[in-house]
Order: structure tokens, then sequence, then C-alpha cells
């Protein structure tokens, strides 16, 4: 970043992080956050950005389930809301990005048979013709639409890139100590609320994910190899040495947060995951979704 953006310079020193805000401006990623703005979405124009109800589907359109139940629609962005905004993200300039997700279950995603209990697709806009009602009333979000602020993100120190953030500052010569550490937990929250607003829910589009617990790339790479997480044992299995390479390919695509109208596991947040190459391929058949909570 070229210059220390003078908003991150007065959070840092609010939070005794004066001498470091210009390398920790450095480790500053671009996220897009969502906020819901209100009912009356139900009678928004096919393709428009919005959470809850039922989704804007192509002619064809198979509802995905998960153990012979219809997942739940989350929400849906057009992607044309996006343009001009930065986000480090190959994503498509057109299209609408629909995100669904078994609500009644709510799988944590730590074992591979989780992984049919969400679904990510990529429609054209222009071949959007319905809207459907919700697969289940007693778990459709509300409808509201959605706008987009965009914003910056900093690695959360439950993630690998957040847990070396002393290290790095060190090495290029920036004081770093022990009552950093907690300095820099509460300079995260407050980077995080600064664009999503006090107070407001966590829903954004790619950047730094806002961890509730630990790193999750690692997780993605052992699961979708078909290793379980349940009991931790994937982490002594012969094959993570191997498979750990392929955890920086790894994106965040969307962190939904738990709001008034929602509530994943204890007040967690739900995650959704894709490959670099899969993204560049508009391939959303192989994304990895996390459920974290407290």
């Amino acid at each position: 970043m070229e210059k220390t953006p003078a908003w991150f310079e007065r959070l840092c020193a609010q939070h005794r992080l004066a001498a470091q805000a210009s390398a920790l401006s450095e480790l500053l990623a671009p996220g897009l956050a969502l906020v819901r703005t209100g009912a009356g979405a139900d009678t928004a124009a096919l393709a428009a950005s919005r959470t809850g109800g039922g989704p804007d589907v192509p002619e064809g359109f198979v509802w995905p389930s998960h153990r012979g139940r219809s997942l739940d629609f989350l929400l849906q962005i057009n992607l044309a809301d996006l343009q001009g905004m930065p986000i480090a993200l190959d994503l498509p300039q057109t299209g609408v990005l629909s995100f669904f997700y078994d609500m009644d279950e709510q799988p944590w995603g730590y074992e591979p048979e989780h992984r049919s209990g969400h679904r990510v697709f990529l429609f054209d806009a222009g071949a959007v013709v319905k809207r459907l009602p919700a697969a289940d009333e007693d778990f459709a979000l509300s409808p509201t639409a959605l706008t987009v602020h965009p914003g910056l993100r900093l690695p959360h120190p439950f993630s690998v890139e957040g847990e070396h953030v002393g290290d790095l500052l060190k090495a290029q010569g920036v004081p770093w100590s022990d009552s950093d550490e907690e300095s820099y937990f509460e300079l995260v929250a407050a980077v995080a609320a600064h664009h999503a607003g006090s107070g407001h829910p966590l829903h954004v589009i790619g950047g730094h994910p806002h961890n509730v617990q630990g790193d999750m790339p690692l997780e993605a790479q052992l699961v979708t190899h078909g290793l379980s997480l349940g009991d931790g044992t994937a982490y002594d299995d012969p094959r993570r040495l191997a498979l750990e390479q392929g955890r920086d390919q790894w994106q965040l695509m969307l962190q939904f947060d738990s709001d008034d109208d929602a509530m994943w596991g204890d007040s967690g947040m739900l995650y959704f995951w894709i490959l670099r190459q899969d993204l560049a391929a508009r391939d959303f058949s192989g994304t990895w979704m996390a459920l974290q909570c407290c």
C-alpha cells in the first residue's frame, strides 16, 4: 500500500500501535462489506443482490440437497454491483453468484460428507428467468436488499498469517512485544468494524477472514482430499505434509455472519472458500464451507 490510510493510522494510535501503523498497513487486503438494507427484497428485480426468500434461477435449475433435504437459499450477489471496487478475487464481471446451505443440520465442514451441505452457483444474469419459493419456509431468511461497500481487512490472529505478524514486523526492525499481540487482536476487530459499521454483522466478500476459531485453508485442503477433522486425526495423517503445500491456493469468497435473522451455531460465522484455479475456471463445484463459533 503506497500510503497508510488516515483512518487506519487513527485506529492504530487508539490501540497503542502507532509505531507499527505503516508496517501493518502493508498487510491490509481489500474486502467488500455487505449490508442488509431492510425488507422488500422479495419484490426486487430478478438477479438483484439480496438475501432470503427464494433464489432467482435459470430454466433447468436443479435444487441442491444434502442427505435428502433441499438446501436453503442464503443470498445472491449480482457481480455487476462489484465493478470498480477493489477486491483480491478473480470474480467474473457479470453473473449472479448464489449461495445455499443446510440451515437445519448446519454442517460444520469438518467431514468430507459435509461438502454436500452447501453449494455455490454462478448463473448468467441474462439467463435468470424466475424466482423460486423458499425450499423450507421454516428456515427461510427474511428477504432483504444488499448494498456493497469497499473496505480493508487485516489477517486475524487465529489465522496462520495473523500468527506470524509479530515475526514479520520484527524482521523489518519494527518494535513488537507481547503486549502488542493483545493490541493487534483489538485492532483487527476495529478495522473489520470500520466499514461494516460498529456493532453490525461482518458480512464480507473476499479479504482476510475474521476467524472465530483456527486457520481454515489447511482444513479446506485436508477435508476436500477426504480426511476427517472431526477427531483431529487428519493432522497426524501421513498425507498431511504433502497436502499442506496447497493451503495457499484457497481463497475466501464469502463470510456470512450471524445476525438477528440467522444464527450459525453459537453466534458464529459461515465461510465459503474456493481454490484459485477453480475460480479462474469459473468452476464452483468444488467449494468448501466452514462454520466457526465460540
